[in-house]
């Protein structure tokens, strides 16, 4: 048996031997610990027996195999632990295991953003994050559009890369001459170690885009004028970049340093509304634009198999978050997100055809149950609900968008060219993110 232990089975395993050896104690009052290897701790109440814990940890280890921590570990009481009872208190989240609520604490090397809960932010101007699995949706392309629109009608917009491993919003908007000194991956490098030269660095990491006839569209882009000096350097930086703080005002954990630089740039521009390009995929940074920046969150998709796989994953990982962090119906936290249907057909047929894809993710990973006569306030929609997060925004396909460059092809495209590939999802996201501000 303990040859056949795989990472999914561990929890499933270690939950049904405590429900045998210790059926008189409840799951809500143990904690399981998965290490950063995935091994599995777990901790049960000081009430339990020492004899006892004794003759299940060998039990334990030989059900778990390769994911036990020790021969004679891996089941202690709270007591027994270096913790003790803080780690009762420490964030965990609801995982469904065969109809039992488990708590699971997770400790990981990177990854641990996507195990937190949503964050607020404190106060802020609105943000809005532009996500996708894959890159190639046209996701930039329809930030810095949007952004110029909101620009042409008197708003000052920021525009943040995010983007780290593929950069692009420096080398779209800004030309060479105009591009700041730094960018988001120096403050990274710069905060880690806690520099005083951090706290400053924002007014040396914003430029104006001159792609915008009004002034107004500010850019952060994600390396500046000081990696030209040394571009070798890039990678080095690039894998610091995404590592916890170590210094004392540098925060912890990766998304906390994220917000933070948010904040200084919006302290430097002052800006109405802030856009932020987010890497593509289920990396450590994309956690901290997706569920910790207190932004709307726009997941682009095609209508594609492998893109709706790797949603349901994502909301696989989110789902039980929304088990254990429940708001109001009109307050909850996955009213954020907003699906985005890239590169789309003009034919009905498809346009419904992608909405019955988004509603069944959508139902099946953080939509909750509405069971027939129950009264319970329930975070659920109708397909047709254009207000839910699955009813997605359209973006409709032109050619002339595949391979845009905005620093050389802006003029060339035209406004009515953008107007109606964009227009309706310029239009629905004026009325989902610019009422609210303006209500503000």
């Amino acid at each position: 048996m303990s040859d056949h232990c795989t990472f999914d089975d561990a929890l499933p395993r270690a939950v049904v031997l405590v429900q045998h050896r210790f059926p008189g104690i409840e799951l809500e009052d143990c904690r399981f610990v998965r290490d950063m290897n995935g091994r599995l701790f777990v901790v049960v109440p000081d009430g339990v027996d020492e004899g006892d814990l004794a003759l299940a940890r060998p039990e334990l280890t030989q059900v778990l195999g390769a994911y036990s921590p020790s021969v004679d570990g891996g089941l202690a009481r709270f007591r027994d632990t270096l913790a003790g009872d803080v780690l009762k208190y420490e964030p965990a989240l609801v995982h469904d295991i065969a109809g039992s609520k488990v708590w699971l604490v997770e400790r990981r090397v990177v990854g641990q953003d996507w195990a937190q809960a949503p964050e607020q932010a404190g106060k802020h101007p609105p943000r809005v994050a532009f996500f996708s699995l894959k890159g190639g949706v046209g996701r930039s392309t329809a930030l810095f559009l949007w952004g110029r629109h909101l620009a042409s009608q008197g708003w000052t917009v920021l525009l943040i890369d995010l983007d780290l491993e593929a950069p692009g919003l420096g080398a779209q908007l800004l030309p060479q001459a105009d591009r700041p000194e730094f960018g988001v991956l120096d403050w990274l490098v710069e905060d880690l170690v806690d520099n005083p030269l951090a706290e400053r660095m924002a007014e040396r990491m914003v430029a104006r885009t001159p792609l915008s006839e009004q002034p107004g569209l500010y850019v952060a882009p994600a390396t500046g004028h000081a990696i030209d000096r040394y571009p070798v350097g890039f990678t080095a930086k690039l894998a610091r970049g995404y590592l916890e703080g170590g210094g004392i005002g540098s925060g912890s954990r990766f998304a906390n340093r994220v917000r933070r630089l948010c904040g200084l740039l919006e302290n430097q521009v002052g800006p109405d509304l802030v856009l932020i390009d987010s890497r593509a995929g289920l990396h450590e940074t994309a956690a901290a634009t997706v569920l910790h920046l207190d932004a709307d969150v726009l997941l682009f998709a095609t209508d594609q198999p492998a893109v709706w796989e790797g949603y349901r994953y994502l909301l696989a990982q989110l789902g039980p978050m929304a088990r254990s962090f429940r708001g109001r119906r009109d307050d909850d936290w996955r009213l954020r997100f907003k699906m985005v249907h890239a590169k789309a057909s003009e034919a009905q047929r498809d346009l419904d055809h992608y909405l019955g894809h988004s509603y069944e993710l959508w139902v099946n990973g953080l939509y909750d149950e509405d069971p027939p006569g129950s009264d319970e306030e329930r975070f659920t929609f109708s397909i047709g609900d254009e207000a839910a997060p699955h009813y997605p925004l359209t973006i409709l396909a032109d050619p002339r968008f595949e391979r845009f460059n905005p620093l050389d092809d802006l003029t060339q495209v035209g406004e009515m060219a953008i107007t109606a590939s964009f227009g309706a999802f310029t239009t629905g996201l004026e009325q989902r993110i610019l009422g609210e501000a303006d209500g503000g």
